[in-house]
């Protein structure tokens, strides 16, 4: 892992008020939909940081933006720079390398670092992978799972986005284990003229956010 420095341009998210989504900590929460979940995600990481609280960024979807974080700072009149040095992130190409960035490596950093959020983008972009055995992507998905689970007894918030994409064929399952595993679970639903965060697991089911666009 290694700290961000750089900047790269972040689509407008669709919608105003996409930063509503708390994290507890000693919790997995399970964030799904379009692509602008992403968007929510940088909201919530923009939450934590703000209150000069670390998060560490295991990204599998490539969609991990320090530019929509320094938007979050000069919208509060934060120094940029200040709150892009308390994260950290790790890139993940294969489900392989998802696997060990969480479940080798994130325990032993949160554990020596002030990191309170953990986040965890696209972990089923790699799972889906076809070239990846089904062996391989059954423990190694099983693997991370645990290994969030033994995360949240630690305290750390977890958040996993996920945008919903088409399973290949035998593969659909995984995203069932990803959501039972998941203490909350929330779902964008984004249409022509609406934008809806909804909590479809959790203390009880409720639409979070509901704007017209």
């Amino acid at each position: 892992m290694q700290y961000l420095r750089q900047k790269r341009q972040l689509p407008q998210p669709a919608g105003q008020r996409v930063d509503k989504l708390r994290c507890s900590p000693g919790k997995v929460n399970l964030l799904y939909g379009p692509k602008p979940v992403f968007h929510i995600s940088h909201g919530v990481a923009g939450e934590y940081l703000l209150k000069r609280q670390g998060v560490a960024v295991i990204d599998g979807a490539n969609r991990f933006s320090p530019h929509a974080i320094a938007t979050i700072a000069r919208r509060h009149r934060v120094d940029p720079e200040t709150m892009l040095e308390r994260i950290v992130i790790s890139r993940a190409f294969t489900c392989y390398q998802m696997e060990s960035a969480v479940s080798d490596r994130a325990p032993a950093f949160l554990a020596q670092h002030d990191c309170s959020l953990l986040l965890v983008f696209g972990p089923l972009d790699l799972f889906y992978d076809e070239q990846a055995p089904m062996r391989d992507v059954h423990r190694g998905l099983q693997h991370m799972l645990n290994t969030l689970n033994v995360l949240k007894e630690q305290g750390i918030a977890v958040l996993v986005t996920s945008q919903r994409i088409p399973a290949p064929r035998g593969r659909g399952h995984l995203f069932s284990s990803l959501k039972t595993n998941a203490d909350a679970v929330y779902r964008l639903d984004v249409g022509e003229r609406h934008f809806a965060l909804l909590t479809e697991k959790g203390n009880h089911k409720s639409k979070i956010l509901n704007s017209n666009l």
